[in-house]
């Protein structure tokens, strides 16, 4: 299994089901090429009832369906939802002091293995990770200088 394989799999899914969703958290930093390991999918979806059914649906889906049992208020009403499954997944509607809505016009995308995958680009990501968290910190300082040397390449 590739170590994308968790990520492709939780994509996959969401997409099949046309939900809005951004990867955050430390995916989002593996996709811009920080040195990361996780197990776990973060993911930053919309504030809308029918985007949270989608959700559920798509991740109902994994192997032990785990998510079945929520509901799309349970998405409103939690920070954050673990649904631990086959792949343990996240889902937020912010990331931090993040929302969709602020994340999605600077969203990128990139494809791997035939799997679109949204994303928080890299400026949203620093906020999002701006956080009391000591993995956090050390995340943001790494995704710091990959800014500061996107920025170098641009000037």
């Amino acid at each position: 299994m590739s170590e994308q394989a968790p990520l492709l799999r939780v994509c996959s899914l969401l997409n099949a089901h046309g939900a809005a969703y951004l990867v955050v958290g430390a995916r989002a930093a593996i996709l811009h090429g920080l040195d990361r390991t996780t197990e776990d999918v973060d993911l930053l979806i919309p504030e809308d009832l029918a985007n949270h059914a989608k959700v559920i649906a798509a991740l109902s889906e994994m192997e032990d369906h785990a998510a079945a049992e929520l509901t799309p208020q349970d998405l409103v009403e939690n920070v954050v939802v673990k649904i631990a499954d086959e792949v343990e997944v996240d889902v937020s509607t912010h990331a931090w002091t993040v929302s969709y809505a602020d994340a999605i016009p600077s969203a990128l995308r990139v494809e791997i293995e035939g799997v679109a995958i949204p994303f928080v680009d890299l400026k949203t990501l620093i906020a999002s990770k701006t956080t009391y968290r000591d993995q956090d910190r050390i995340d943001v300082q790494q995704l710091q200088k990959l800014l500061e040397r996107e920025q170098e390449k641009r000037d």
